[in-house]
């Protein structure tokens, strides 16, 4: 008897109880969907990306130019070291090293910077700088001398004795190349000097070219 009437008065009370639907939740992509989809590509400022393109551009630069420094070895045992210059146009062995156009050689320094220079050049005109005469000794500067007259120096005198010097063909020493390495040249330290210009001290010799950083301490008695 206790029981029902407990149960009758609770009965009453369940049905006062308000029922509250929640509000309808809008129905999202299916989580497969979600944890599939790529991630959203990343915006970049303008400015930002004006300036990483120019920092792109720097750096290709630079890697150019080292390539152009290690890309053509002149030769296994150059090292571009010179330890002993020797006496003009009798250069030991040990300081000379074959440029790319055979017989021609130069002192290790000058070919090291000169096979860069030679790199750039070909990069931009399809082939090697064309050369005519590189490194001589007194026997070959004086036949020259006999040949050449004036326009060839004494033998003992040259920068040919030295190493330091390279002849240019015409065909590479005028128009588009000739205004190319007159630019691009004196970057590796060659250039043709201003004695061998029209109006210098020297006789007119386009074709001359010289190793100048090396020379200029030639002259001013801080090399050999």
């Amino acid at each position: 008897m206790v029981a029902i009437a407990a149960t009758t008065i609770a009965y009453p009370a369940l049905q006062r109880l308000t029922v509250v639907e929640a509000a309808p939740v809008a129905a999202g992509p299916p989580v497969s969907e979600v944890l599939g989809a790529p991630a959203p590509e990343p915006t970049v400022p303008e400015a930002l990306a004006v300036t990483l393109d120019q920092v792109a551009i720097e750096r290709r630069g630079v890697e150019l130019v080292s390539r152009s420094l290690v890309t053509r070895d002149p030769a296994p045992t150059c090292s571009g070291v010179v330890t002993s210059p020797g006496r003009n146009g009798r250069l030991p062995a040990s300081v000379l090293c074959d440029l790319w156009q055979a017989p021609y050689q130069d002192r290790a320094d000058a070919v090291v910077t000169l096979f860069a220079l030679n790199d750039d050049f070909r990069a931009a005109f399809g082939r090697d700088l064309c050369l005519t005469s590189g490194y001589r000794t007194l026997e070959q500067q004086a036949a020259l001398r006999a040949k050449k007259g004036g326009l060839a120096a004494p033998p003992g005198t040259s920068n040919h004795g030295w190493g330091l010097a390279i002849d240019i063909c015409e065909s590479d020493y005028t128009g588009e190349r000739g205004r190319w390495l007159d630019e691009v040249g004196p970057v590796y330290g060659w250039a043709n000097p201003p004695w061998a210009h029209r109006g210098g001290a020297g006789p007119y010799e386009p074709w001359h070219w010289e190793f100048t950083d090396a020379v200029a301490a030639l002259e001013s008695g801080t090399g050999e």
